[in-house]
């Protein structure tokens, strides 16, 4: 298990207390759910959640499809490979797709409510020339999206002094956490590639980007 949630540790975040509104603001919804629409193939923002799950569970060109149910001990879990999706400039090896649920407090009191980090990766092919496709992937992608967001947050990724990757993470000033992270990454663990991933909870069977009171 621990291998499947290794490369959502390159993006997640650590979330603290915060109050939301249960509104999501048009500005925030529409830059990314612009980047749902490009790069992912089923797009979570423009239909009931169940619609977009049981879609995403269903879809015909997952290979290798692993789903793991939420129960009252466990969380959602699921990734497949893409036979034919392939949304990016470099031609990649495998495309993969991972849908994650989290629990984050919402505010002081210890409460929890689910987030979902929905995340597609694209594969490279290894050596040299896939370090270079997925660098220069991830700096089309940047360069596209960034002035959409109201900020971002760059870390590195070494292994000792050398550098390995890089995190991107994209904010809006009115909500508590990056709604969007853009990484490549280039180790003998993963390979070489580049991922994009997207956080967002659920309201009224919904996946919405909430308004916090303050963020953090």
């Amino acid at each position: 298990m621990r291998r499947k949630y290794q490369l959502l540790l390159l993006t997640a975040c650590l979330l603290s207390a915060n109050i939301y509104s249960q509104v999501s603001d048009e500005h925030i919804m529409g830059s990314t759910g612009k980047i749902a629409h490009d790069y992912f193939r089923i797009n979570p923002f423009n239909k009931d959640f169940s619609t977009f799950l049981i879609r995403l569970m269903n879809d015909p060109t997952l290979l290798q499809n692993s789903i793991i149910r939420k129960t009252d001990s466990t969380l959602f879990f699921m990734e497949g490979i893409y036979s034919t999706h392939r949304p990016f400039f470099f031609k990649p090896e495998k495309v993969k797709v991972i849908l994650s649920e989290r629990e984050v407090e919402i505010d002081n009191t210890g409460l929890t409510k689910s987030m979902f980090l929905y995340q597609v990766v694209a594969y490279a092919t290894p050596g040299k020339e896939g370090t270079s496709d997925v660098k220069d992937e991830y700096d089309k992608i940047l360069r596209r999206y960034k002035r959409s967001f109201d900020m971002n947050n760059p870390r590195e990724l070494k292994n000792g002094d050398t550098l390995t990757g890089e995190v991107r993470d994209f904010y809006f000033e009115n909500v508590s956490f990056p709604t969007v992270s853009l990484a490549w990454s280039s180790d003998e663990n993963n390979g070489n590639l580049v991922a994009i991933t997207i956080r967002f909870l659920v309201f009224d069977n919904r996946a919405f980007l909430p308004k916090a009171a303050y963020r953090l």
